[in-house]
């Protein structure tokens, strides 16, 4: 399968807003990783790891596995990552500390079935969200973000932009952010009125502009959070992984 077509597939399976167990496969089977903040992600940062597998070079490979469970592997073979819904890890997977295999029909795990697994966790550190230092998984750039993630955050710029704190603390932007911002309100203003000759913003805007406008998203958002509550989740979630493209290796 084509890395398109995997990532398509994928993003089919996958529900955003539902939240994922992390597996990692070792020599004696599925594991939890040692990290405890690394055991859960959203349904948004596993589609994100799945398109930066498949982007990397060796391109790494994608597929679903009955029972809702998406397997993301590095090209380089040393990372092979499972994501299972959270509700189905819930019920229908062993519970004992660092197993990670599905029960039988009976409802045991074969696994611990000679004695209660004792789990070895990963062998290196998951590098930031999903990656070892030196294997093929990157984290996100902003060359991972689609246009419709640009589109998303321009609109959360947009948003951000008009609320009244932020109107108020008259946070400074860059002169061409402010431009922008003004050709983006007339943008969204035309699609959310229904006007005939509105066009959506992935027209209106290069990527390059759509990107200013996300930067400028991110800075709105670091300064004044989202106090009114008026992104969605998968929209935080966008602003959160941009600024964790900043961070420091």
């Amino acid at each position: 399968m084509k890395p398109d077509q995997a990532y398509t597939a994928a993003r089919q399976a996958i529900d955003p807003d539902a939240d994922y167990i992390v597996h990692v496969r070792t020599d004696t089977g599925w594991t939890r990783p040692g990290d405890p903040d690394q055991r859960e992600l959203p349904g948004l940062d596993v589609l994100l790891a799945a398109r930066r597998v498949l982007r990397a070079q060796p391109a790494g490979s994608v597929w679903c596995t009955p029972g809702e469970a998406l397997n993301v592997r590095t090209g380089d073979g040393r990372l092979w990552l499972r994501f299972v819904p959270s509700h189905l890890a819930a019920t229908e997977m062993c519970e004992n500390s660092g197993c990670a295999e599905f029960l039988n029909d009976a409802g045991d795990c074969m696994r611990c079935a000679t004695g209660p697994f004792r789990g070895e966790g990963s062998a290196t550190r998951l590098w930031r969200v999903l990656g070892r230092a030196d294997s093929a998984v990157v984290p996100l750039t902003r060359d991972d973000l689609t246009t419709a993630d640009l589109v998303t955050l321009a609109r959360a710029c947009h948003t951000l932009s008009r609320q009244h704190h932020a109107d108020r603390a008259r946070t400074p932007l860059p002169a061409e952010a402010e431009g922008l911002l003004e050709r983006l309100a007339l943008v969204v203003d035309g699609l959310d009125e229904g006007h005939a000759h509105a066009v959506d913003a992935n027209v209106a805007f290069s990527r390059g502009e759509l990107l200013t406008l996300a930067e400028t998203a991110l800075a709105l958002y670091r300064a004044h959070g989202d106090s009114d509550d008026l992104l969605g989740r998968a929209t935080v979630l966008l602003l959160a992984h941009l600024a964790y493209a900043d961070m420091p290796d």
